[in-house]
């Protein structure tokens, strides 16, 4: 078997491994939600552009910095394994040449999000720097040179030994995003453009004549960022389904320590007591909230409309709610609770109460967020959270539970 048919063969293997799952992350809950979050989102971002004036310093820093958080996104997907340091070793050569295809794949399949990002960015752009809609192909392909400049900065980190010139290198790369960004966001589209082409040019002519090719494949790097985003990926399908390929690394908290013990402390059942330090230490929970819960924020504040803010609201604590019930897998994985001498009901009610907590800490931020703009439709949000609260974790939890057990 030749190198390039076996990376054919992992390259098959991995999109059935993908598309296995994703029938279960793509399920008709989490599709309703996603068009639901789009539409109230778009509603509300329209119902913004229309009060951004000719010239606005605040909305395009706030859309530099959200370019550069979807122009870093996405690595090169490398496929890489363990044993490859051992065996594929002497065909170095080879497997660079497939490392710099892979490459234009990565870039291929990462230019579909920036091309719907750029594409949402326009309205704002139209407005605060006075162009027709058409401009769209100039930003669209400054932000793409951006990222292709990213990939290849990636691939040369894949030949750097030397871990301080990885991270300057990776910095150059973050702060031409961001030099490109703000030209063509601030001064006109064109120069940004004409901008990022230059200093694209001259970025890849000074790395390629630094790393010729009788640089090494640092092999152990290239691996550990493949694990890395794999594991990213295995994080969020863990979310919707059970993932065998997981690696679960659990972090101890000891800030946590008084919370979590003033949390318990009204309550002796064993399994909440397990599960509520099972969700702060598994980030694939604590920071699924904590991110839903930011973008839930920053939506209700830049939208307009009692009714928006109240989809919104119940939305997202739908998303946290329905996304936390896979939490039960804990119990499912340890087998304590099947020899000690408790009573199996309490998982349930435990993860009722742990839910429903989450759920509301969640609402009260996303109010306490809204009570700067306006107070009636805060009462409005609170009414409907205490309703889908109640509705949520007594009748609609207990039985999707079931289903699961």
């Amino acid at each position: 078997m030749t190198v390039i048919s076996l990376f054919k063969q992992r390259t098959r293997i991995y999109q059935k491994q993908l598309s296995r799952y994703m029938k279960y992350v793509l399920n008709d809950h989490f599709v309703l939600a996603v068009l639901l979050l789009l539409g109230a989102g778009g509603f509300g971002y329209s119902n913004y552009v229309q009060t951004v004036s000719n010239g606005a310093i605040l909305p395009r820093v706030i859309l530099v910095i959200v370019m550069i958080l979807v122009l870093s996104a996405g690595r090169i997907t490398t496929l890489m394994q363990s044993a490859d340091i051992v065996f594929l070793l002497p065909l170095e050569a080879e497997v660079k040449g497939i490392l710099k295809k892979n490459i234009w794949k990565s870039f291929i399949f990462l230019a579909i999000p920036i091309a719907f990002a750029s594409a949402a960015a326009m309205p704002l752009l139209v407005v605060t720097l006075e162009i027709e809609f058409n401009s769209w192909p100039i930003f669209l392909a400054t932000a793409l040179l951006l990222k292709f400049f990213d990939l290849k900065v990636q691939y040369i980190t894949f030949l750097e030994k030397d871990h301080t010139r990885r991270l300057l290198i990776m910095s150059a790369s973050k702060i031409l995003s961001a030099v490109g960004l703000i030209f063509s966001i601030f001064v006109n589209l064109y120069s940004g453009l004409i901008l990022v082409a230059f200093l694209g040019l001259v970025g890849t002519y000074y790395l390629k004549k630094i790393y010729s090719k009788d640089k090494s494949l640092q092999w152990t790097i290239v691996i550990e960022k493949e694990e890395n985003r794999l594991q990213k990926i295995y994080r969020f399908i863990n979310l919707f389904t059970e993932v065998t390929f997981l690696e679960q690394h659990p972090n101890r908290l000891k800030w946590l320590d008084k919370w979590i013990e003033t949390q318990s402390r009204k309550n002796n059942d064993p399994h909440y007591y397990y599960i509520v330090r099972s969700f702060y230490r598994n980030q694939s929970y604590s920071g699924l909230v904590l991110r839903l819960t930011l973008i839930g924020i920053l939506l209700i504040l830049f939208s307009s409309g009692v009714i928006i803010k109240l989809i919104l609201t119940i939305l997202f604590l739908y998303l946290i709610g329905f996304q936390l019930t896979t939490i039960y897998q804990q119990f499912k994985q340890n087998f304590y609770f099947q020899l000690y001498p408790v009573p199996e009901t309490g998982k349930i009610k435990s993860i009722q109460r742990l839910i429903g907590e989450i759920l509301s800490i969640v609402a009260i931020f996303f109010i306490g967020a809204n009570l700067t703009q306006e107070i009636y439709s805060s009462g409005i949000m609170l009414i409907g959270s205490l309703i889908f609260i109640y509705g949520f974790t007594s009748y609609y939890l207990p039985r999707r539970l079931s289903k699961i057990e």
